[in-house]
Order: C-alpha cells, then sequence, then structure tokens
C-alpha cells in the first residue's frame, strides 16, 4: 500500500493531478461494470438530448461500447495524464476535460446527424494530448511538435476515403466516430493555444530571476 508521506513528498500540483486522473479512472471502470444502466442513462442518444437531457453531450464521453473500447481508451487517458501531469495546473486540468468533453459532444452532436448514438472517449484524448504536448516543458519545443503534427497527421488520415480501420479498432462492435477525434484536436488547440497566451500576457511578473 502507498503510504501517506510517499504523496506528502509529492509537489502539490502532481499530487492534486494524480487524483483527478485517478477519478477520471474510476469513473470510466465504473461506467464500464455497470454499463446496462450507465450506458442507458449517459450516452449521446439524440433522441433523449433534444428531449432535454443535455447532460448526454458531457457524460457520453465516460461510457463505452464494451470493454476493449473502454481498456482502450483508459490507457490512453492514461498517457495523455502522464503527460499533462507536472505541465498544467489542477484548475487547467478540469477545465480541459471539461472543454474537450464538452466540444466533442456539440461536435457529434450539431454536425454528425447520422450518429444515433454516441459513446467514448478518445475524441476528447486527442484534445489532451495536443493540449499537453502545446503545454509540456519537459521536452523541447520542436519534440512537442513532432507528435502533434503525428497526431494531426493521423486525424487526416483517418479522413481519407482509403482509410482502412486498425485491428485494435476492428475490436469495436461499432464504426468508430472519427469526426470526434478531430473535434477534440481543435478543442484542445484552442485550449493549449489559450493558456499559452494567458501564460505569455497575463502571468504576473518574476520578483526575482535566476
Amino acid at each position: 500500500m502507498i503510504s501517506s508521506k510517499w504523496f506528502s513528498r509529492l509537489p502539490k500540483k502532481r499530487t492534486t493531478n494524480i487524483v483527478i486522473s485517478f477519478l477520471v479512472s474510476f469513473v470510466l471502470l465504473t461506467c464500464a461494470i455497470f454499463s446496462d444502466s450507465s450506458f442507458t442513462w449517459l450516452s449521446l442518444e439524440r433522441a433523449k438530448v433534444d428531449g432535454g437531457e443535455l447532460w448526454r453531450i458531457f457524460s457520453s464521453n465516460f461510457v463505452h461500447f464494451g470493454w476493449p473500447h473502454t481498456l482502450m481508451n483508459l490507457a490512453a487517458f492514461l498517457i495523455a495524464a502522464f503527460i499533462l501531469i507536472d505541465s498544467i495546473s489542477p484548475a487547467r486540468f478540469i477545465g480541459l476535460i471539461t472543454v474537450c468533453c464538452v466540444s466533442v459532444g456539440l461536435g457529434i452532436y450539431y454536425l454528425n446527424p447520422e450518429y444515433a448514438v454516441y459513446a467514448g472517449l478518445s475524441g476528447s484524448i486527442h484534445g489532451f494530448l495536443i493540449a499537453g504536448l502545446m503545454l509540456n516543458k519537459r521536452q523541447v519545443y520542436w519534440i512537442n511538435g513532432i507528435f502533434i503534427a503525428t497526431i494531426l497527421g493521423k486525424i487526416f488520415y483517418e479522413h481519407q476515403p482509403d482509410y482502412r480501420s486498425t485491428d485494435l479498432q476492428d475490436l469495436l462492435p461499432v464504426p468508430v466516430a472519427y469526426d470526434a477525434h478531430l473535434y477534440g484536436a481543435i478543442a484542445g488547440l484552442v485550449f493549449g493555444a489559450t493558456a499559452l497566451l494567458m501564460d505569455r500576457f497575463f502571468r504576473p511578473p518574476n520578483t526575482f530571476t535566476k
């Protein structure tokens, strides 16, 4: 068991971000365990959103089409969380999750009427990864830029007519909603750029220099 002393030695920002990551992971696993009820109440069902159940715009990101879908997105989320853990404040971490999840839900709802039901965190994860790389200070900028370009290139390739799904994607019982990846990436780019501008122009000047 991890002792409280171990957590006390961690920087406060990292400790809080670990807790946030744990809570998101817990929600994903809990929704998977109780999928029969959670999917019914939380997935983005267009007819029910039209009927006033607006929370589905956000909550649909946390339910999935079975365990393979859940575990793939959980692994991807933990990678994104690792990138973000030292690069973003807890308030921004929560803000990023909210912005990306809402953006993906709204994008699917308004721009993809062909989806009667939507679920999954993968679109938002693309936003987490891009914003995390933009704000990541552990690597030089050009390395982060290469990873961002790779993610954007992947999304571009996914939207080509001759794109074929991967073996992992073939495990899913429904087609992958590639547009969700695009919406999440745009949200991540906007969030990351906004955060960088705020840091550049609105951060209080340092009192001391090294």
